[in-house]
């Protein structure tokens, strides 16, 4: 795969209480599917978080109750040292890492096992800093596209502040001196190969897109745009006034296609007041819907239910 080390870094290492697998693990189990997992570079290795299972319906929470002793049970069960896990960015396999580590992290609103150890990266993928991963048993049993990520125009910033300002009047949320000024993130991505980008973006209003307490009047908008062949419409909202929905800020982390079906996933991580959830979304028709949701999480306002 053309394959090489890694060696800067611009991430650092999230706190975790570091433990250590020594018992024989089991590495299949019959009833668990393979499970999806996401994480940051740090330095010439990366660190990895369980995000949920994948079954054929769908990704379902990992079955446990989200405790640090759970995640150590999962560890024991299903990691062992020298496990290889195969790293996607922008929908594309872009290298690989081999666990040697294990820890719980606590910083998700449940305890959620993690993984470290040195990855291998294409060389065009040499600076990309975050990951979604997939046991290599698993990972290796689709086709996926060579990495060629979005180009970040004028037009397609613009296209984000352009939704947004549509957004506003149609949630009734209160205008911002500027809508520029509360963008907290953009991000650019194609959802089907030779297709145009979807933009997504979240702006928060009078607090930061952070874990925190909420401000008086803040609220968040997570939206995503798609271009149906006579502009940009957008295609997601989720607006949430923090005194009315609780605080919920979402941003967007990586797309893959992880179930194969053809249809690509967003993982989304979503700031809370106390802690972070994940989240993700699929397409349905013309739009996204929300499929996944951390069962500790808050549904996004009006949302049916997730799994």
């Amino acid at each position: 795969m053309g394959l090489r080390v890694p060696s800067d870094s611009r991430v650092p290492d999230p706190s975790a209480e570091v433990v250590q697998v020594v018992e024989d693990p089991v590495l299949d189990n019959s009833r668990m599917g393979p499970v999806l997992y996401l994480g940051h570079r740090a330095g010439g290795e990366a660190i990895l978080v369980a995000v949920a299972e994948i079954r054929p319906d769908g990704l379902s929470p990992l079955e446990s109750d989200g405790s640090v002793e759970a995640s150590r049970s999962f560890m024991v069960e299903h990691l062992t040292p020298g496990l290889e896990f195969t790293l996607f960015t922008d929908g594309a396999r872009v290298g690989r890492l081999t666990a040697e580590r294990f820890s719980v992290d606590e910083r998700y609103c449940r305890a959620r096992p993690q993984i470290r150890g040195p990855i291998e990266l294409t060389p065009a993928a040499a600076t990309v800093q975050t990951f979604l991963a997939l046991p290599t048993r698993e990972g290796s049993a689709f086709e996926y596209g060579a990495y060629s990520p979005v180009v970040h125009t004028r037009d397609l910033r613009v296209t984000s502040l352009t939704t947004m300002q549509q957004v506003i009047p149609s949630v009734g949320a209160l205008w911002p001196v500027s809508v520029l000024g509360i963008r907290q993130d953009v991000q650019m991505f194609r959802a089907r190969p030779g297709g145009a980008p979807t933009v997504v973006a979240t702006f928060v209003y009078a607090d930061d897109l952070g874990v925190g307490p909420a401000a008086l009047g803040a609220y968040s908008v997570f939206l995503a745009s798609d271009d149906d062949g006579a502009g940009y419409r957008s295609t997601y909202v989720d607006y949430r006034l923090f005194s009315r929905d609780g605080k919920g800020a979402a941003r967007y982390f990586d797309h893959l296609d992880v179930d194969g079906d053809g249809s690509d996933e967003v993982v989304l991580e979503v700031m809370g007041e106390e802690s972070m959830w994940l989240s993700t979304l699929g397409r349905q028709g013309g739009s996204w819907v929300e499929e996944y949701r951390d069962p500790c999480g808050l549904p996004p306002r009006s949302s049916e239910p997730a799994r």
